[in-house]
């Protein structure tokens, strides 16, 4: 149970010695006994490691291998007991200032900074600091040298410490860019300087105009008209490196296109080859085509004719087609009269018939 604390605690502090741990375990005036022996423990398992054996593994190397390379191709003398017996034998002796390092949570922490901080350049540890709002930079270059570690970030020494999130590597571009945007930000902050230093000339001008003070005012003038000629260098020289930090972008992109035409043709290459599709296969195939298209057009030809003979039928037809003309023929020779009256188109009207009324004689 008390290696479970001991491991929680390290966890959260990364670094961490043996005097800070009894501080933070110290429960009314008494602290644990054991806590050497499970510190003990976890380095001997691997799980805590001292802070100079940790920062001394090259950022390229894992800590398995550099333990591989030590305790294997170094020298046999070098054994693991040895070295659990110096590192031990000197921590009794100075136990409360060795600092050590927790690797759980080296790793936890690095994923979680790889997640929040997405910076695919170069940056000072100073600014990945502000970045993530991390205040001490022990604790966080230890966090990036384990990434490192594991392969996930590169680290570059010299006058500032460079770090590189996500990528083992370090190229000359990375280098130049990162020259680049530096002196963009000096040159910025100079031309902010100078445009500050002409506004005060301009005052000053105005101020000993005021005063009637000539040969001070043109003093100011020529004074701002140096710092317009200086300003408008710095202007330029900005622009400039404004152009190659374009430049260079679209250079990335157009690697990537590069990239990824490459990575098309190769795919597309691989299809064909794997299916044997070149031109003379593609031709035979179209002639294969087109005899099996005229095949099926002289199977259909052949389904679409009659079962049974028709040439009777045909006999026939002839016949009453010319009995019916002789029929034709024989009724034009008629003299049948065709002028005749065309019929009313109305009914005519009927009366009824007129009687005659008997003639009655008057009665003498």
């Amino acid at each position: 149970m008390a290696g479970v604390h001991v491991s929680f605690l390290l966890q959260s502090s990364r670094v961490s010695c043996t005097r800070g741990l009894r501080k933070a375990f110290q429960r009314k005036g008494r602290t644990p006994v054991c806590l050497p022996t499970v510190i003990e423990t976890m380095h001997r398992n691997g799980l805590l490691v001292v802070k100079e054996e940790f920062f001394r593994i090259p950022p390229q190397q894992t800590w398995t291998a550099w333990t591989i390379d030590l305790l294997i191709k170094k020298p046999v003398s070098w054994t693991f007991n040895k070295v659990s017996n110096f590192v031990f034998n000197s921590m009794k002796m100075v136990s409360e200032d060795i600092l050590y390092v927790h690797i759980g949570a080296c790793k936890d922490l690095g994923n979680k900074l790889l997640a929040s901080v997405n910076c695919n350049r170069l940056i000072e540890l100073n600014e990945l600091a502000v970045l993530c709002g991390q205040e001490d930079l022990e604790q966080l270059q230890a966090i990036v040298h384990g990434l490192c570690q594991q392969g996930k970030a590169a680290i570059k020494q010299g006058n500032a410490v460079l770090i590189k999130l996500g990528d083992p590597h370090i190229s000359d571009l990375d280098v130049g860019v990162y020259t680049l945007q530096c002196n963009e930000q000096t040159l910025t902050r100079h031309i902010e300087q100078l445009e500050a230093e002409k506004q005060m000339a301009m005052q000053e001008a105005r101020m000993y105009i005021s005063k009637n003070m000539k040969q001070a005012a043109r003093n100011c003038l020529r004074k701002k008209h140096v710092l317009d000629s200086c300003t408008d260098k710095r202007t330029s020289a900005l622009d400039n490196i404004h152009l190659l930090l374009t430049r260079l972008q679209e250079a990335k992109s157009d690697v990537k296109v590069l990239e990824a035409y490459k990575l098309g043709v190769a795919a597309l290459k691989s299809t064909l080859k794997g299916s044997g599709l070149t031109e003379d296969s593609a031709a035979d195939i179209m002639v294969q085509v087109e005899e099996v298209l005229d095949v099926h057009r002289e199977i259909q030809a052949t389904l679409a004719q009659p079962l049974e003979a028709e040439d009777g039928l045909e006999d026939e037809l002839t016949q009453l087609l010319v009995s019916q003309d002789t029929l034709e023929q024989d009724l034009t020779k008629l003299s049948i009269i065709s002028d005749l009256p065309e019929p009313p188109d109305t009914m005519p009207a009927i009366h009824p018939p007129h009687r005659k009324l008997p003639i009655v004689e008057p009665a003498l």
